[in-house]
């Protein structure tokens, strides 16, 4: 087990080293130009390297973890690195709902996960979320999530669903976001909580828990979500906001499209939400927004879902760009 949680960050070490020099040649890398604006803004949106988010991708979506299905051996390999990076960061167990620990847990029936082999109708499997947080003045947060979990493998061709687009780039963007926050010195306003969610693919289990806690926590008046899907890919030079139509969503996309605006990234913003994690928040009110990379339809990302979603079809410049407004529209609504 040691070695399997030292495999994701023995992968961004030596992605971090050999490709640094490509990743700044293609643009890849931290920034170095700063805009006109708020500087400390744009300091922290400099912070963001490409080549270690591209280090989580090659990780997740590797042959070893074999499309970590949530119920897998390979799942529970996976969230033993998770837990251990936001331990790493120096994230605090999310103690306002109840966590001594990274790992919030609930069943998920067997037979609504991408496991190999059959499995029972009565079959129960427990997944998990892993949330950490850097701690704030309020008991307000700013939740960012991200699905860590994929579909396993294609039952006919023994393919595995790298799912490195879907969702190993939202992976690699949250925390690479908590990497560049753990760093700031000054305590935000509010509680910033990083939440790795679990069993989304087959069925948005994850978010579900995660809105039950906060329900039953009386904390749904008091959060903001930030959801990142689909950051790496699209041929599009334009990041997207999904906000459901939802009154209570206009203070974080205004939030975003300050940020993105700072930074010289086009926002484009939309209504109906694709199918993505903020939908089940809206079930329980609370407010979600959904960012991802150049979608129109999905006609820009046509690997998704497919065995061909690998880490080579990652648009890096892309992952850059929309991380970089993330970091800065997190510190605008917590900091």
């Amino acid at each position: 087990m040691r070695s399997a949680r030292g495999a994701l960050w023995r992968a961004i070490a030596v992605c971090a080293t050999v490709s640094l020099s490509l990743a700044a040649a293609c643009g890849c890398g931290p920034s170095s130009s700063p805009g006109d604006g708020d500087p400390f803004l744009v300091s922290l949106a400099n912070r963001v390297d490409t080549s270690r988010m591209m280090g989580v991708i090659e990780y997740l979506a590797g042959e070893e973890l074999g499309g970590r299905p949530a119920g897998s051996p390979q799942s529970a390999a996976l969230e033993g690195s998770l837990a251990s990076r936001l331990q790493e960061l120096g994230l605090e167990p999310v103690e306002p709902l109840g966590l001594s620990g990274y790992r919030q847990e609930f069943p998920v029936p067997a037979d609504r996960c991408f496991l190999e082999g059959e499995t029972q109708p009565d079959q129960v499997v427990t997944a998990c979320n892993l949330l950490g947080m850097i701690r704030g003045e309020s008991q307000d947060m700013v939740i960012l999530t991200a699905n860590y979990d994929g579909m396993g493998r294609d039952p006919e061709s023994g393919a595995i669903y790298a799912g490195a687009d879907y969702n190993a780039s939202g992976v690699s963007a949250l925390l690479e976001v908590a990497a560049v926050l753990s760093t700031v010195e000054s305590t935000p306003r509010q509680n910033v909580v990083f939440a790795l969610l679990g069993a989304e693919e087959c069925g948005s289990f994850g978010a579900a828990a995660l809105s039950e806690a906060l329900e039953e926590r009386g904390m749904r008046e008091r959060v903001r979500v930030i959801n990142l899907e689909g950051l790496g890919a699209g041929e599009g030079d334009y990041m997207d906001v999904w906000d459901l139509n939802y009154r209570r969503n206009r203070e974080t996309v205004k939030a975003v499209e300050e940020a993105a605006d700072l930074l010289g990234v086009t926002l484009e913003l939309g209504g109906e939400d694709p199918g993505s994690s903020a939908g089940t928040f809206f079930l329980y009110h609370i407010p979600a927004v959904t960012c991802d990379w150049s979608w129109f339809e999905r006609n820009e990302h046509p690997d998704f879902h497919l065995t061909t979603d690998t880490p080579q079809r990652i648009n890096q410049e892309g992952l850059r760009k929309a991380t970089r407004v993330i970091v800065a529209a997190t510190w605008i609504l917590a900091g």
